[in-house]
Order: structure tokens, then sequence, then C-alpha cells
């Protein structure tokens, strides 16, 4: 390899700094107008009084509303690709918000409806992709979105089952259809029952598919729900790898390229290298607040640091989704992405009212 062809392929990577600040830019103007924004906005009418919008929410619309009217600009592209990042150090940092004890209460529920729901949704919607004949890996994608975190989950199936681009395309629209309907109205399904913090937290954390929106949601709902969503959040992400092995393992038994791919694989390295790093560090956050490693003061300048890390994941992916995008699932996608969601959601709702308080 020449020179010249060596320094061209180290630039973008010495660059990618500078060629980043026009999207961070753009993140922190949007966070800090929906910061400003939203007590105003709730205080214009009545109805927005009980709207109650949060900034978090109201990141997201702007972002949309940019994207999706004068658009972005690619010299913001960049910038713009720092959402899971931020949106994994909140929940770092959230940490701070628990104690060992009550980790251990919340974190113990949250594993075990957790844990039922992932497994039967994804067995649920494998079923179901086969019933309509759909392709396996397709169905298979449609399995993870809908059933784990969403797009992250897709994704990290996506090369274990061999995933078409189309593929991948076609889940998230599903997901981010239903994942925008639920982040305006779990809130409002929360207040009608009159669900405590603890419920909607956990409602949310298993009802919406999308990680983002699970943690917009609970936030909107009130700081404490939030807190609770982030919990089952991180719950639903450390059975990610799991439940990427078990449904590449179905796939292959439907198709001859993904069996002998999974053959020749270490089905333990598939469960380390999708294993949620971040989670160790929000164990980590809890255990110093528990041995008093953290003072008052500092708790809350955290608290606020996570704040900010939340709103400004949440301005980028309200300025990386396009609606166009969700005309990809089509009637058939939309149809089945609001059935099979909407009917855990219903279900979810249905534990947190009889089995939590």
């Amino acid at each position: 390899m020449t020179q010249s062809t060596q320094a061209s392929i180290a630039l973008p990577k010495k660059n990618l700094f500078v060629a980043s600040l026009p999207g961070v830019a753009l993140l922190l103007t949007v966070a800090v107008v929906a910061w400003h924004v939203t007590p105003v906005i709730n205080g214009l009418h009545p109805v927005m009084v009980g709207l109650n919008l949060s900034n978090f929410i109201v990141a997201i619309l702007f972002g949309m509303l940019i994207r999706n009217t004068v658009g972005v600009a690619q010299v913001f592209r960049p910038g713009l690709g720092y959402s899971t990042i931020l949106t994994k150090t909140g929940i770092v940092v959230m940490g701070c918000k628990y104690s060992f004890a009550g980790l251990v209460k919340t974190g113990s529920e949250a594993l075990i409806i957790i844990a039922v729901f992932l497994f039967v949704s994804a067995l649920v919607l494998m079923w179901i992709s086969r019933l309509y004949k759909m392709p396996p890996a397709l169905g298979a994608c449609l399995a993870a979105g809908l059933s784990v975190c969403g797009v992250s989950a897709c994704v990290a199936l996506a090369p274990a089952v061999k995933a078409k681009n189309e593929d991948i395309a076609y889940t998230i629209a599903v997901v981010l259809m239903f994942g925008l309907i639920a982040l305006f109205t779990f809130p409002f399904i929360g207040r009608w029952f009159e669900l405590s913090a603890n419920q909607f937290g956990a409602f949310a954390g298993v009802g919406i598919v999308n990680s983002a929106q699970v943690l917009a949601a609970g936030f909107a709902f009130s700081p404490e729900a939030g807190v609770v969503a982030g919990v089952y959040n991180i719950g639903r992400v450390i059975f990610l790898p799991i439940i990427v092995l078990m449904l590449a393992i179905m796939v292959a038994t439907q198709d001859d390229d993904v069996r002998q791919q999974m053959d020749g694989t270490n089905k333990l390295r598939i469960i380390i290298d999708k294993f949620p790093v971040f989670v160790l560090g929000f164990l980590v956050v809890v255990m110093l607040n528990t041995f008093g490693m953290l003072t008052p003061t500092e708790a809350k300048k955290a608290s606020h640091f996570m704040d900010w890390c939340f709103l400004l994941g949440f301005a980028s992916i309200g300025l990386t989704t396009r609606l166009a995008d969700i005309k990809a699932a089509g009637f058939s996608g939309v149809l089945l992405g609001f059935v099979v969601a909407s009917v855990k959601a219903v279900l979810a709702l249905f534990v947190v009212l009889q089995f939590l308080d």
C-alpha cells in the first residue's frame, strides 16, 4: 500500500471530530430550544397542560420537523450518529438513581416480566412469519425488532441470519411506526389508568418496542417512571444476545446458507459479542452510589448530565427519522406491526395492573 493510499484512509478518521462539529452544534441547538420552549408550549392552552409534553418528546418532534421539511444537509450527518452513544451514556449515569437494594427489587421484577414477554413474543412472531410465508430472515428481523429492543435488535441479528437491506429497512419502518404512536399514547394511557411511576415504567419498558422511545415515554410520564423504564430497558438488552442466538438457530432450520454459517460459528462467541457492555457501567455507578461514594451534590450533577445525554440523544433520533421510511413497510407491515405490538402492550398493561404496585 502506498503512502498516499494510507493517507487517504487515515484522513477521514483524523478529521472525524471536525466533521462531526456541525451536526453536534445542530443537536445542541435542537436540545436547547426544546428545553426552553417546552414550558411555553405546555402553558399555551389547557389542552396543552393536559398533554404535559416533556422536553424529550419536544426534542424528537422538533428534530423530525426539521428532517421532514427543510431536511438535514450532508454536512450535519456525521454529528448525528451519536444517538446510541448518548442514550447509553445516560443509562450508565442513571445508576446514580439507584442503590443496590432498590435495583434488586426493581430489577428482579423487570427480568421476570421481560423474559416472559421477550421469548413468547419472539416465538409467536416467528410462527406468524411462517404462517404468512415470509422469508425466514425477514421474519427473524421482525421478531427481534418487535420483541427485544427495536432497531438495535434488528441490526444485531441481521448478519447472523444474512438479512437483506430490504429486510432491515422493512423492520425498522414497522418498529418506528408503532414506536411513534406509542410515544404519545402511552403517557395518556398511564394517566387514564392512574398508574404509579413503577407501573408506568414497567408498562413502557415492556410495551414499547424501541429502546429510545421507551425512555422518552417513561420520562414524559414522570422522572421516576423514566428511571424505572430505563431499568426495564436494560433488562431487555441483557436478553438480546440470547434472543439473537435463538432466532438465528430457528432461521438455520429453514435456510441452508444460514445453517452452514451457524455450523461454523462459536455459539458462545455470539452471546459474548452481542452482550451490552454499557450495562456493566450502569452497575458500577449503582455500586458507587450504594457505598456512599457519590455525594448528594455529585448525584444531582450526574442527574442533570443524564437529562442532557437523553435530550441530545432524542434530538438526534428526531433529526434522523424520515417519515418516508415508514412507508417502506406497506399496509401489511403496518398492520402486522400494529396488531402484534398492540396485543403486547395490552398484555403488558394487564400485568402491571395485576402484579405491580
